[in-house]
């Protein structure tokens, strides 16, 4: 997989204090906003079922791009983190990864006996078909993929498609 592996696209953390923590990456650290995505009514549904303390309504900003460098992102989630027990640090979400073609590293990564997810593994939806059969768009209109390391960390594998918004929104 290592082959296709081209940069890192994001890494993600929860924010308890999100207009605090989306102030702090443009005003301290100088990074542009430069999208959002806003909630929706089955996502908000979802983080409620699985007991996040989530108080947002269809509209509200859900998740906050800041710019590193093109196309490199920190990803800032407007939902509270929640300690699920004491190893895992939830403030901190995921990595990201980027390949060029996300059909040939999801065949690798499923032929190496690894559990591909919708999302995060919390969301309980793996993919029950090879992904090549169930690939989905995400929010983003990226294609991607979600497994876990031996330690439970998430990794999602990501890859641009022309209407990514992570590329539609970066001119550099």
């Amino acid at each position: 997989m290592g082959k296709y592996i081209n940069r890192l696209s994001h890494c993600t953390f929860c924010c308890n204090d999100y207009p605090k923590m989306v102030k702090f990456y443009e005003e301290v650290m100088g990074l542009e906003k430069l999208f959002t995505i806003n909630f929706e009514q089955d996502i908000i549904d979802g983080y409620l079922e699985k007991g996040y303390p989530l108080e947002a309504k269809p509209g509200d900003e859900w998740i906050s791009y800041m710019k590193i460098a093109p196309k490199e992102f920190i990803e800032l989630f407007n939902v509270p983190y929640i300690g699920r027990n004491d190893t895992k640090n939830q403030e901190f979400h995921h990595v990201c990864l980027l390949v060029e073609d996300i059909f040939q590293a999801a065949k690798e990564l499923e032929d190496k006996g690894l559990t591909l997810w919708h999302g995060p593994e919390w969301m309980e939806e793996p993919f029950t078909k090879p992904f090549a059969e169930e690939g989905t768009i995400g929010q983003c209109n990226s294609y991607g993929f979600y497994v876990q390391d031996p330690e439970g960390n998430e990794i999602e594998i990501m890859q641009y498609t022309e209407n990514s918004l992570q590329v539609a929104n970066d001119h550099d």
